[in-house]
């Protein structure tokens, strides 16, 4: 999965420069938006229902299915309400949506491909998840070029290419699924059997799932509010530097995120397979988190604009501010499944409650006294590495595990973090 991963990496360095020059800023604002808005309606689709998948004993898969398949009609449907009320009300965040008709299409593609990617990593189907990382990946920068090419009018090339990629994909998951042998029991399914199994996962509706909007909305809701205060272009360049800033977490920390989680719920109860699971994905981390704010710090910045081209100066000054936010993020990410495995929901939902209230509060506090998008960035920055970092000494205590266990690796970020200083002082 890493190595299709790492071709997924090399893609973003050919297609982003083709496509800062044939989208304009505020296309990529726009993408900016919707992207934001599909990443945090797509993490309640499920209400958390769809990691039960991989936890579930055999007997409880075919209602899990079930249950997931209805719970992500029930929450599109809820949307589609909201969306209708906000036109008919003249909601201006929803009467200027970008892409109103292809969200909901992309909602239906989401539930499938989500779905039966669980169902594959649950049978370890490793080769069938890389292959289909890079269907999504190539069709999406494919459709996207394509789109910018033929001039298409009806909708913005970028949003409708992310759409048309998402299908594909989820049609070759499904396929993969129905044909081989990644679903053999067939359960009969009845309400009290569903009951049943919402009572006994409560914990992900509950807390799972709010601990997951809170953390991706801090990460994606920025967008959404820096957009009623500065222009398209502005929050185009904030959402390409939040894309490639997270490159390193797209080559390793998703792969090893979804393989930690596989196996670390095969391993309950023995907290000494968890331990060392979590250690060797700790090792990798700790080299993978600090690399893109040392690149920034050494001066990355410039090459960002000389790689997205003339028109996102502003890119480099935004990559300065967000580089100190980077790092704990990659750090952490891949681990948060220690929370669901350990039935410690509840405790990362307070870590996420905070990462969003000093992240998103500061950034609605401080766009209501000054202009400066690159204080405001900074400020966002620092409070969010600080709510990460103590996640990330929870996770070590929730593993057993001891800082001092990775003191090797404390010079360079300390050098990092002080060239990152010496530079936003510059």
């Amino acid at each position: 999965m890493s190595v299709s991963n790492l071709i997924m990496y090399m893609l973003p360095l050919i297609v982003t420069p083709i496509l800062t020059r044939l989208y304009t800023p505020s296309d990529f604002g726009e993408w900016g938006i919707f992207s934001s808005f599909i990443v945090m309606s797509t993490i309640v689709l499920f209400l958390g229902f769809e990691n039960i998948l991989i936890q579930a004993p055999k007997y409880q898969l075919g209602n899990a299915i079930k249950l997931c398949i209805g719970v992500s009609m029930i929450t599109i449907l809820l949307f589609g309400l909201l969306f209708i009320t906000g036109n008919i009300t003249g909601n201006n965040f929803i009467s200027t949506f970008p892409g109103s008709i292809l969200l909901f299409i992309y909602f239906v593609f989401y539930t499938v491909y989500t779905i039966c990617y669980n169902l594959c990593n649950r049978k370890e189907l490793y080769y069938t998840l890389a292959f289909s990382n890079i269907v999504l990946g190539c069709s999406q920068a494919a459709f996207r070029i394509l789109l910018a090419f033929i001039g298409i009018q009806i909708a913005n090339g970028l949003i409708l290419g992310t759409t048309l990629a998402e299908g594909i994909t989820a049609i070759f998951l499904l396929w993969t699924i129905t044909k081989g042998s990644a679903i053999k029991h067939r359960a009969k399914t009845s309400f009290v059997q569903l009951k049943q199994l919402i009572s006994q996962y409560r914990n992900f509706p509950l807390f799972d799932a709010p601990s997951s909007l809170l953390s991706f909305a801090a990460f994606n809701l920025p967008v959404i509010i820096l957009s009623f205060y500065f222009d398209k272009a502005s929050i185009g360049c904030f959402s390409i530097v939040f894309q490639l800033l997270l490159l390193p977490m797209s080559l390793v920390g998703s792969a090893i995120g979804k393989v930690y989680y596989q196996r670390i719920s095969i391993s309950v109860p023995n907290d000494n397979i968890i331990s060392e699971t979590t250690h060797a994905v700790l090792r990798i981390l700790c080299v993978i988190s600090i690399l893109p704010l040392l690149f920034i710090a050494c001066g990355g910045d410039q090459l960002i604009i000389l790689f997205l081209g003339n028109q996102w100066h502003s890119a480099g000054n935004v990559a300065l501010c967000l580089a100190l936010w980077s790092f704990p993020t990659i750090l952490t990410q891949p681990i948060l499944p220690l929370f669901r495995i350990l039935n410690k929901q509840r405790t990362l939902l307070i870590y996420d409650s905070m990462y969003f209230l000093l992240g998103i509060g500061g950034i609605i506090l401080l766009c209501q006294h000054t202009k400066n998008l690159f204080f405001i960035l900074f400020v966002y920055s620092v409070s969010c590495f600080v709510v990460k970092m103590a996640l990330f000494l929870k996770q070590l205590s929730l593993s057993h595990l001891n800082i001092h266990q990775y003191i090797k690796f404390l010079p360079v970020w300390g050098i990092s973090i002080a060239l990152l200083i010496i530079r936003l002082i510059a």
